[in-house]
């Protein structure tokens, strides 16, 4: 026995040391394939314009569709999605809605609104490893990665070398899967935190088609799929790549904003949930609708955008009274039902989640989202 016991010990090292000797020949022959080291080091900005699509990729939508979507990238991770006025191509203004990562802190703003949010917990830790400039395999052992070979692995039909890289602070591992032959990155599996809206789905992104931008393989059109179904739930196409155009950092912080009315109180409201207890977080709805302004105004999308806010950080004690106060003030709206069937359905309390999307539904709501979550909750409901 004690031999047997030795012998394993000798055997284990070994078999640890092939494997990291083939996690790094699977690595090194990605980066050749993406153009090498050198050229992928030679990038330190990337600006993609292009589109995005929900659903299954049409054609004609590279010839029909205008490049409206723009993301903006500069090493080592600043990142920009939307337009803002110092960027090239978007004629001097901002976009609608435009989120930013500076290095250190993530933020999404509504520029019509003047709405600006700090994003926080989770989003704000996988943002600090998502928005790295490189793919977390290139350059891992010196950005504190670890890697694994997984061997072959059969994916949404495919089979492809898998490679799993992980770090204590980035959160879940991250999966590439490569191609065999040609060891092009044909795609991701990463876990990222879930908006309040909708159900939590498994999602692989698929590589389509690439760009060479200076010598290095990007990829240009990428598709998230539902891992277990296969079906397509979005993807966007870049139309264009350009690299080696951007050197101001300033462009990826966030602007100085002048929120006024309901987004004004809305936003006051979130910061006081760090200090107060729900019901003085109320108050200042109630005060604001006491005002003149406040009888005048339709507050619905603003506490609803509220609401989901809350839910993304588990704030249901907050995030309740603000639905209440929406189905209080507009009793026929099925919308208002339906966000607070979404704050039930996240507290899994199933059975008020249902009673929720039935009255939504029962005052004519007709959104598939909605009756697909009903559908399931009352199938699970008679199963018990």
């Amino acid at each position: 026995m004690r031999t047997i016991l030795l012998l394993a010990l000798l055997v284990c090292p070994g078999a640890t040391m092939a494997q990291m000797d083939r996690t790094d020949e699977i690595v090194t022959k990605a980066i050749t394939a993406m153009g090498g080291i050198e050229k992928i080091h030679a990038l330190h900005s990337l600006v993609f314009r292009g589109f995005h699509y929900e659903g299954a990729y049409k054609q004609e939508y590279a010839g029909s569709r205008q490049s409206s979507a723009v993301m903006v990238r500069m090493r080592p991770g600043l990142r920009l999605v939307g337009c803002r006025p110092e960027i090239p191509g978007c004629t001097g203004q901002w976009g609608r809605i435009v989120e930013g990562f500076d290095g250190s802190r993530g933020w999404e703003l509504n520029w019509p609104k003047q709405r600006l949010v700090r994003t926080i917990n989770k989003a704000e830790r996988a943002l600090h490893c998502g928005a790295a400039f490189d793919y977390a395999f290139i350059d891992y052992r010196q950005r504190g990665f670890r890697a694994s070979y997984l061997g072959r692995k059969s994916v949404l039909g495919e089979s492809l070398e898998a490679v799993q890289i992980n770090r204590d602070d980035c959160g879940p591992p991250m999966m590439y899967y490569f191609d065999p032959a040609s060891f092009e990155l044909r795609m991701r599996e990463m876990t990222i935190p879930i908006h309040a809206r909708g159900d939590a789905v498994d999602t692989i992104a698929v590589s389509k088609s690439f760009k060479t931008v200076n010598g290095v393989k990007l990829i240009s059109r990428e598709e998230e799929v539902n891992a277990k179904t296969g079906d397509v739930i979005d993807g966007a196409e870049w139309t264009s790549i350009e690299a080696n155009t951007i050197d101001d950092r300033k462009i990826f912080e966030a602007p100085e904003v002048h929120p006024v009315g309901i987004t004004a109180v809305v936003l006051q409201m979130l910061a006081r949930t760090q200090d107060a207890t729900p019901a003085q977080m109320m108050e200042l709805y109630t005060k604001f609708r006491a005002s003149d302004e406040g009888r005048n105004t339709d507050v619905v999308y603003d506490m609803n955008w509220l609401g989901f806010e809350l839910l993304k950080v588990d704030r249901y004690d907050y995030a309740l009274p603000v639905f209440r106060e929406l189905i209080e003030e507009n009793p026929q709206s099925g919308s208002a039902y339906a966000s607070l069937g979404e704050a039930y359905l996240q507290m899994k309390d199933d059975a008020k989640a249902l009673e929720a999307f039935q009255h939504a539904v029962n005052l004519g709501l007709k959104n598939e989202d909605v009756l697909r979550k009903l559908s399931r909750l009352q199938k699970a409901s008679q199963g018990s």
